[in-house]
């Protein structure tokens, strides 16, 4: 039997940090060509969470002058913040989600180089893609089951 995730904050450490490097292992091996594209190589943004299931109250991701992607200590240049976790992996992987709505009322709220997040915003079908197998492989490694939003 499968143990069961309730809430995305719950996310034991370890399975987090597994299904955010297969993201980015992921994004890199399929996708560095539309992130240059997208004039997004060499930019790094924050996300700025509370609840985030490694207790740094944050996570930070750059992408490569080549496009790859990779997770970074401390904070880059473009910085959202957000009440929860769960809003942030809903809006990752909620495709029936508005993103207008948490927008407007002040949930997600970009600090820093709002451009960059809607450069960001405009691949979300890639990095819901990305994010959807990095969960399944991980739900798979580690014989629990994660909340879902697909």
């Amino acid at each position: 039997m499968q143990t069961k995730i309730e809430r995305p904050a719950d996310t034991p450490a370890e399975v987090y940090t597994y299904w955010h490097q297969r993201w980015c292992d992921l994004l890199t091996r399929h996708h560095r060509q539309d992130f240059v594209r997208a004039g997004l190589a060499g930019v790094s943004f924050t996300e700025r969470v509370p609840d985030a299931p490694d207790g740094k109250g944050y996570f930070s991701y750059v992408f490569g002058k080549d496009g790859s992607v990779e997770f970074m200590d401390g904070e880059g240049e473009a910085v959202a913040e957000y009440d929860s976790y769960e809003l942030g992996f809903r809006m990752l992987s909620d495709e029936g989600l508005d993103l207008a709505q948490p927008i407007a009322d002040g949930r997600f709220r970009m600090i820093s180089q709002p451009e960059r997040w809607q450069t960001l915003m405009s691949l979300l079908p890639i990095l819901r893609n990305a994010c959807r197998q990095a969960i399944e492989e991980a739900e798979r490694k580690f014989g629990l089951e994660l909340p879902k939003y697909w």
